[in-house]
């Protein structure tokens, strides 16, 4: 039964009523270019410019225009924020608190289907969820697949973010267009191929958020400043100055005295006459201000940890007895994942799963996609342990002292 036209005249195939995993689809399209969001849009590099207070105030205001909102200076923002190390470590950590979770497809019951469960263990729908997870960084992401190898889409991409418009939904070919191709309206090539993740704003500016890498954007600013600073400190005061004296004129001997100076390694030598004088000047009165950046810099890197993972010691707090994490860090840690994995698990099943219906992969209706909970059943069994064994120690003391617990 064909599943549905295309303005390329293509024709996808729908499996019989009795699918199985294995007989998704019958036949499958080849790629096209028609559904190519990447086609569409001209090869122009997004420019990293110098990034300060100033640009990333810009950067909102660009966002918050009234009739002409654009997110470019956003994503040159964001593009230079990912480049810290801190910033870069914090947002992995977050992803993999979902991406480490086990996932299944369920019917209403809640009843696990092998089948598709298995089937949703490729890849593509691996690579779907960490870009359903980057949206809660980047404010959104457009993703774009153009064929189906097998039973199974492939060459799944990620569109340029800077020539998406969360506000127009619409994809432009250059940054900076107003109009463009609306890839939330079904009758556009794009719908079915292309997979759309927001968040919601909470200034209602707009109709997305900005992700939290906006709010990262002015610490990883002052932390990269504090960077150069500490380099330049580093430069003047930590390496002894090298003085040379001498009383002689004529310019190939200070040369040679010079060179001596320019060269010194960890085996330098020079040879100078008796007038002659060469001296180290170390850094014993530079002070302590040397301090302050250490300082800055670790509450730079505990705001940043904040924002992103909910805790400002998330990303260094340390097993403390039997191996058990600070409480407040794992709260925070559990409300993180959480919130993201509620927001993958939506995408999943609003968005994902219908677009596959769609094109053919015909996925019986009532299946939905959810994350295991074995994590919340293995706790709840070693608080269950932990009482049972409380109870054992009291029946024993009971025992000894010539008395008998009762049963229940």
């Amino acid at each position: 039964m064909a599943n549905k036209n295309y303005r390329n005249n293509a024709t996808v195939y729908a499996p019989p009523q009795n699918n199985r995993a294995n007989t998704i689809l019958q036949g499958q399209p080849q790629q096209n270019k028609s559904r190519s969001v990447g086609s569409y849009i001209s090869p122009v590099q997004l420019t990293r410019i110098r990034q300060d207070v100033l640009t990333w105030r810009q950067a909102i205001f660009e966002a918050e225009a009234v009739y002409t909102p654009f997110r470019v200076k956003q994503q040159q923002l964001y593009q230079d924020t990912i480049l810290n190390g801190h910033v870069i470590a914090c947002m992995n950590k977050r992803k993999s608190l979902t991406t480490k979770k086990k996932y299944e497809i369920v019917d209403k019951d809640g009843n696990v289907n092998k089948e598709w469960t298995k089937y949703f263990q490729d890849n593509f729908f691996k690579r779907v969820i960490n870009y359903s997870l980057d949206k809660q960084a980047f404010g959104y992401s457009l993703i774009n697949y153009t064929k189906i190898n097998g039973n199974m889409p492939a060459d799944l991409v990620l569109i340029k973010r800077q020539n998406v418009s969360p506000d127009r939904l619409n994809v432009t070919s250059f940054p900076y267009l107003i109009q463009g191709e609306q890839f939330t309206e079904e009758d556009n090539e794009f719908y079915d191929w292309t997979y759309y993740f927001s968040t919601p704003n909470d200034t209602a500016a707009s109709i997305c958020g900005y992700g939290y890498l906006y709010n990262v954007g002015i610490y990883e600013i002052f932390l990269r400043n504090i960077l150069g600073y500490n380099a330049d400190f580093v430069e003047l005061y930590s390496m002894p100055y090298r003085v040379g004296k001498t009383l002689k004129t004529a310019e190939e001997d200070r040369t040679d005295l010079e060179n001596a100076l320019k060269l010194m390694g960890s085996a330098g030598y020079a040879i100078i006459d008796p007038s002659d004088e060469i001296s180290f000047i170390d850094a014993n009165k530079a002070g302590t201000g040397w301090q302050g950046y250490a300082n800055f810099e670790e509450r730079l890197e505990k705001k940043i940890s904040k924002v992103i993972l909910f805790h400002a010691d998330a990303m260094d707090s340390k097993p403390g007895k039997l191996g058990a994490v600070d409480e407040d860090v794992k709260e925070a840690l559990q409300a993180v994942e959480l919130i993201d994995c509620d927001a993958v698990t939506l995408d999943m099943n609003t968005i994902v799963i219908p677009k596959l219906r769609q094109v053919g992969i015909n996925i019986p209706d009532g299946l939905i996609f959810q994350f295991k909970n074995d994590k919340e059943k293995q706790e709840e069994r070693l608080k269950e342990n932990e009482n049972n064994k409380a109870t054992a120690e009291i029946a024993q003391i009971m025992k000894n002292a010539g008395l008998q617990m009762p049963a229940d």
